[in-house]
């Protein structure tokens, strides 16, 4: 079920080696910008030029080059890797309205006889169940759980060069050094790169000299057998740091970006407004518990914040949801906890070859924790998109309880917080509409 792996640049923004030379030159040369970039048009000293600055340790300049990178046909654990890039553009195919039955695996090359057909037996398997859980009526959203982390994924990537840097020396010599799947995008970028920007490879070099080689973090596995956690127990949310006096802050910065107003302010006008940039000031640090790799994808997406994810690579595989449609029915169920249980045995077994893998042996219903810093800003986009009905189930619930925590902290600004339907009256969706306004509206005016 493989398929050949890529990564290929199918966009990069016109002139981009002109437009760093013109943005190396402008602060030290006279004329405007318009001319400084004519001049640079066809200069052979531009290439030079930008590989000096950029020695001087000036990266800036390469940020105004930009590259659009389709991903075909990578494991889903490369797509966590690039995902985690902040800045930077993502759009994924998702698991929650495609059936991924046919669009295979990952396969590491180096893996053969009875390796391989270890590797292939436990990928089958878990396609096999994934698929039968769908002809059982079971969601995709749900199903998806039993998906383990060497399906394909495609995907799109926009970042600029500096930022396409970090994440090529973070292959090469961070904590993508011992993923060969990785290295192998890595050549294949880093060769296109010599076509398209080849002064941008001095960069990918590591950030002190002597990098260590780094271990292969080792497999875990705590519990013998599977530990089985409901919708209610996973998703723990724990508001851990929250501004000592909000209203403070907010007043103080209402006054700096209206020095001229003498009215006071209401955080529900903040809360309304079109540019609400006085809540950036307000930040809040949360712990998320036994979060599923599906709903660490979910949270990620937010770009505009400080989020703390550890490694599939370290995660304990011995504990799995198991979502409402699955608990209520009993064949999907028994299917679902024999599908696990085979799999958790399996990985218990893993040894020589397969352990150095074993990150592609993690299923998408494995949870771990993380942590996250937003502003109030953020936030306010945060639980608009995802505490409406129509936003998976996992992150939904998290969301909501964070709104619920947020609340208490400070109700005369969160209380103004909720889904589209509630903040503003109307609904974006379109005909895919859950048709519940008045009750999504009730259930927040009341949420405490």
């Amino acid at each position: 079920m493989e398929k050949e792996l890529h990564a290929k640049i199918v966009s990069c923004n016109a002139n981009s080696e002109e437009v760093c030379a013109s943005a190396a030159r402008i602060s030290t040369t006279a004329g405007d910008a318009h001319k400084i970039f004519e001049n640079a048009r066809e200069n052979p000293k531009n290439r030079a030029l930008i590989e000096k600055v950029l020695a001087s340790g000036h990266k800036s300049l390469i940020e105004h080059a930009v590259f659009t990178i389709a991903f075909r046909d990578v494991s889903v654990f490369v797509e966590q890797f690039f995902i985690e890039c902040r800045l930077a553009s993502f759009t994924v195919k998702s698991r929650r309205y495609v059936d991924f039955s046919a669009l295979g695996y990952y396969v590491p090359p180096d893996l053969e006889s009875e390796d391989l057909r270890q590797y292939r037996n436990y990928m089958d398997g878990l396609f096999r169940a994934y698929g039968a859980l769908l002809e059982a009526g079971v969601p995709r959203e749900d199903a998806r759980f039993l998906l383990p982390y060497s399906f394909h994924s495609n995907f799109y990537c926009t970042l600029n060069a500096r930022e396409l840097a970090r994440a090529l020396c973070e292959i090469r010599y961070g904590r993508g050094r011992n993923i060969p799947e990785l290295q192998t995008l890595a050549d294949q970028l880093t060769a296109q790169l010599e076509e398209r920007f080849p002064c941008l490879l001095p960069e990918i070099r590591p950030s002190f000299e002597g990098s260590p080689a780094g271990e292969v973090p080792s497999l875990r596995c705590s519990q013998a057998d599977p530990v089985y956690l409901t919708r209610q127990e996973a998703g723990a949310v724990a508001l851990v740091n929250a501004p000592a006096e909000p209203m403070k802050l907010l007043e103080a910065a209402w006054r700096i970006q209206h020095p001229s107003k003498e009215q006071p302010f209401t955080p529900a006008e903040l809360a309304a407004s079109q540019r609400p940039r006085e809540l950036e000031q307000l930040a809040y640090t949360f712990t998320v518990s036994n979060v599923t790799l599906s709903g660490v994808t979910h949270l990620v997406r937010h770009r505009m914040q400080s989020i703390i994810v550890p490694s599939i690579e370290t995660m304990d595989h011995s504990k799995f949801i198991v979502p409402d449609t699955i608990a209520a029915a009993h064949a999907p169920l028994e299917q679902y906890r024999r599908a696990i249980s085979e799999a958790h045995a399996a990985v218990r077994r893993l040894c020589g070859a397969l352990e150095k893998y074993h990150y592609y042996f993690a299923l998408s219903g494995n949870v771990m924790d993380l942590m996250t810093t937003m502003n109030a800003r953020e936030l306010q986009w945060f639980i608009r998109l995802r505490s409406c009905n129509r936003a998976q189930w996992e992150v939904r619930d998290i969301a909501v309880e964070l709104l619920r925590q947020l609340r208490h902290s400070f109700p005369a600004l969160f209380c103004h917080f909720g889904p589209s339907c509630f903040v503003s009256g109307s609904c974006p969706e379109g005909r895919l509409t859950c048709g519940q306004k008045e009750a999504v509206t009730t259930r927040f005016q009341t949420l405490q």
